[in-house]
């Protein structure tokens, strides 16, 4: 009978809150669609388009996609709204909160202090920070915390937005946690609390103690000239687009559900629960008011550091840091990345294994950043999604960077499963 009840539930809440919205939205025509393309990737501007069109991205939407190729921009195109309520159109430097692309960002922190010889990624956490060596944690190493085997996915305190602020407080609950599994023996993505350990690393590791937020800005955003920010400075508050008002619908959550054992398996771990849905249900619970979308709508909360999930930045500035990324590491005469961390993300070739907290998906982690194999005689696509379709992805094979980001929450938008975005980088791959 609890099985009938929660499937009734579950329809009812389908009704209520996709199919009757549904009819009571206003109708947009199709956007005109900005930016350029290089000569030869004509081809991507007609599929950015054909995804409006067809419904694959939303008309009150906005969204935008990049390309570099072998070091430089062959594909930046815009299109929308960055509020549709307020008739308030997606401009070239319309910025939007990344999500969990932002993990991608503190990989390449991470990343550089290793370079420097300030952090061994298989030495313990606690070789950095002794207090973390609490509860289970003592041999838990830096690499099986960046790839998400270290079992502390949610915490033992309910986190806040103020608790983030207050970072003597937030270690504090930080180095109590307790694994929820033995460190190293499975993986479940550590969504929240992967950028909260990674900056308390980068202070204790880091010559000038920065966050990694100022390492990120002072490191990378300035002399690299690219426009992305963990933590949204207050004054470019009004470039972000609005994130609360596009949501999945009816049709595309039965699409979801038919053509993605991922969604399946979510469905199904929901209505049964299980080991999939315990952990979902303690990391919703242990993070608070964090998980709160409409928080993003705040610029004060937009201004506080979250290194896991509140970057913000334009397509074309993903786009360029992973284009560097997959051109080794170098931009013109200057390294980001050593060849030695960049040949760590591309040929590792452990399998992919189920995640726990994404319902059995198999993924797999290199110093944190995600790796999607390519082949056997070819290198792995490495970078980092975020929800609801926002992407930046390094191709080494083809020296590509690519950058998406959009309002548009797509029930499909787990690494690069959306269909927006496997649309344009087929496209891509057929204009070189």
């Amino acid at each position: 009978m609890s099985f009938l009840r929660a499937s009734i539930v579950c329809v009812t809440a389908v009704i209520v809150g996709l199919i009757i919205p549904t009819y009571l939205k206003p109708s947009y025509p199709v956007p005109e669609i900005f930016g350029t393309v290089a000569p030869g990737f004509e081809e991507v501007r007609d599929v950015f388009r054909q995804n409006y069109e067809e419904g694959w991205d939303k008309r009150d939407a906005g969204s935008a996609f990049s390309v570099y190729k072998d070091g430089e921009k062959v594909v930046d195109l815009w299109a929308g709204y960055a509020d549709a309520e307020a008739k308030r159109l997606w401009r070239e430097d319309t910025m939007t909160v990344i999500f969990s692309t932002t993990k991608g960002l503190t990989a390449v922190c991470l990343a550089m202090l290793s370079d420097r010889g300030l952090l061994d990624f298989k030495k313990t956490v606690a070789h950095y920070w002794p207090e973390f060596a609490q509860n289970g944690k003592e041999r838990i190493t830096v690499e099986q915390l960046l790839e998400h085997e270290a079992g502390l996915l949610a915490t033992d305190e309910p986190l806040s937005y103020d608790i983030l602020k207050n970072r003597t407080e937030l270690d504090r609950i930080l180095a109590a946690t307790k694994p929820i599994w033995e460190p190293g023996t499975k993986h479940g993505y550590h969504g929240i609390t992967f950028g909260l350990y990674s900056d308390a690393l980068v202070r204790r590791v880091d010559i000038k103690k920065r966050t990694v937020g100022q390492f990120f800005d002072e490191e990378v955003r300035k002399p690299f000239d690219i426009d992305l920010y963990i933590g949204t400075p207050l004054e470019l508050f009004h470039r972000l687009g609005r994130l609360t008002n596009v949501q999945a619908g009816f049709g595309d959550v039965i699409y979801a559900i038919k053509n993605s054992v991922l969604i399946q398996n979510a469905v199904l771990s929901t209505l049964l629960g299980g080991e999939n849905a315990d952990v979902n249900k303690r990391m919703l619970e242990s993070c608070g008011n964090v998980c709160e979308f409409e928080r993003f709508a705040d610029p004060y909360v937009m201004n506080v550091e979250f290194a896991s999930g509140n970057g913000v930045g334009t397509a074309r500035a993903i786009a360029k840091l992973f284009g560097i990324l997959a051109n080794g590491g170098k931009y013109r005469n200057t390294t980001l990345l050593s060849k030695k961390i960049i040949d760590e993300y591309v040929n590792d070739k452990r399998p992919l294994t189920p995640d726990l907290l994404m319902f059995d998906h198999p993924m797999r982690w290199k110093y944190a950043m995600d790796v999607i194999p390519q082949g056997d005689n070819m290198g792995n696509l490495f970078g980092a999604p975020g929800a609801g379709g926002q992407i930046g992805y390094a191709d080494p094979n083809n020296k590509i960077g690519y950058g998406f980001v959009s309002r548009y929450m797509s029930t499909l938008g787990i690494q690069l499963l959306d269909p927006r975005i496997q649309r344009l980088i087929d496209s891509v791959k057929r204009s070189i």
